[in-house]
């Protein structure tokens, strides 16, 4: 079958066209998904709880500190989909907040030896190397302040956490300790 060079224009035009709206459609999507976790740990934080799970309920960040963050990721474990915590992002600071449900002692191994120490100590450790080097500005170091409650943990804050390939690192790495550490406690 042949088709004429106009034919040919259109059908191109037309698949440019469908193309395009797919994309946006897709974004669209992706906006709509984040928006619905943000809405979901707003909804699950502002259910009706006793008394002594509001006392031990680890902070969540408010409405304004929400706002700057531009995604929100649960953090799953792997092998039953038990909600761990959420993972708050923006250009330069990830908040990690475990669930209210989840009991995460900052001593449990391997939170320290692996998570704080290898991972987040090396991350920093290579950002100095680079200021020393003069590729990065002392400020743009990453730095991070880990909080807890009478030994349970309440919130990581990493600030300057860098590229991709780092908070893709620093997310497998927290999922798979905080899987580990609640493999101990039970």
């Amino acid at each position: 079958m042949s088709f004429t060079e106009e034919e040919v224009r259109r059908a191109a035009d037309m698949k440019a066209w469908i193309e395009a709206r797919i994309a946006e459609h897709e974004a669209d999507i992706e906006r709509l998904k984040q928006m619905l976790l943000i809405i979901d740990s707003i909804l699950k934080h502002s259910s009706f709880k006793s008394a002594a799970e509001i006392i031990s309920k680890p902070p969540t960040p408010t409405e304004a500190e929400l706002e700057s963050f531009t995604e929100v990721r649960p953090i799953k474990r792997v092998k039953d989909g038990l909600l761990l915590g959420n993972i708050y992002i923006s250009p330069k600071t990830l908040v990690i907040i475990p669930a209210s449900d989840v009991k995460i002692m900052v001593d449990t191994p391997p939170f320290k030896s692996f998570f704080v120490n290898r991972i987040l100590e090396g991350m920093k450790a290579k950002d100095n190397e680079a200021v020393k080097e003069g590729k990065m500005q002392p400020n743009q170091v990453l730095s991070y302040t880990i909080e807890d409650d009478k030994g349970m943990l309440t919130k990581i804050t990493i600030q300057n956490y860098g590229n991709q390939t780092r908070l893709n690192e620093i997310i497998s790495t927290i999922t798979w300790s905080f899987t580990r550490m609640l493999e101990k406690t039970r």
